[in-house]
């Protein structure tokens, strides 16, 4: 046992509580109760899909409703989990309570359930979702951020934090219609550097609800010339809302 777990044991990411030498990353109570996003999925957005009719089979009632907008916009995005349950507090005290410990777990699940469907993608770059520069100085870190890298070394992709910016500080969205939400959105990125001949792209976040930032995000990195945008994100809504 290193000094430092010592001073500061780990803690299992998905209740809190303090893990021993033998129980790995999490403790297998907890990781066996974890809400995994199974098929059927969204062949779009990945959000679960219960039986339906028609083309709600493949695609989520939000992907059905923005479907005019789909040349603008994601081509395809994958989650790990429902965003439900002791994961849902779990990614909360990630971003909110600065449990950074947690990235090695979430990036090792990533790379282990989506590894083969982010190599059959190829991206050139992992980008995280950026994060308005106030925000992150209060929080400390981006999120995002830490998820990219880890995957990225992992996977030895490379990551860049440089190609996206959120230019203007954004109020929760829940209370404003979709069509407001993807404006103000919108508004809110843009381009800082884009490389020369980057044709395929990742988005990387830690929650998928309405698609409104993924949208945000792989709108203006189309109009500049990027050609596949796909995300991956831990935690994703129901699809059939």
């Amino acid at each position: 046992m290193k000094f430092w777990d010592l001073l500061y044991p780990p803690r299992c990411p998905l209740c809190g509580e303090i893990l021993s030498l033998k129980e790995g990353k999490a403790h297998q109570a907890c990781y066996g109760k974890l809400p995994w996003a199974r098929e059927p999925l969204c062949k779009r957005c990945g959000k679960p899909l219960t039986p339906g009719a028609g083309e709600q089979k493949e695609w989520c009632m939000d992907c059905l409703r923005s479907r005019h907008r789909h040349g603008k916009s994601f081509d395809q995005g994958r989650a790990l989990w429902l965003y439900s349950g002791d994961i849902q507090k779990s990614v909360l005290d990630y971003k909110y309570k600065g449990m950074k410990s947690y990235t090695d777990f979430y990036a090792e699940e990533a790379v282990n359930l989506w590894g083969r469907w982010i190599r059959s993608k190829n991206p050139q770059m992992l980008i995280p979702v950026p994060l308005h520069p106030r925000k992150k100085r209060i929080r400390g870190f981006n999120q995002a951020e830490l998820l990219a890298r880890a995957i990225g070394k992992r996977m030895e992709i490379p990551v860049s934090t440089d190609i996206l910016y959120r230019k203007r500080w954004t109020e929760p969205q829940k209370a404003v219609s979709g069509q407001e939400r993807r404006h103000n959105l919108a508004k809110s990125m843009e381009i800082r550097h884009l490389p020369q001949n980057l044709r395929r792209v990742m988005l990387i976040d830690d929650i998928y609800t309405t698609g409104s930032t993924m949208e945000a995000c792989a709108g203006i990195l189309k109009k500049n010339g990027v050609e596949e945008v796909c995300f991956l994100t831990l935690c994703i809504g129901y699809g059939n809302g």
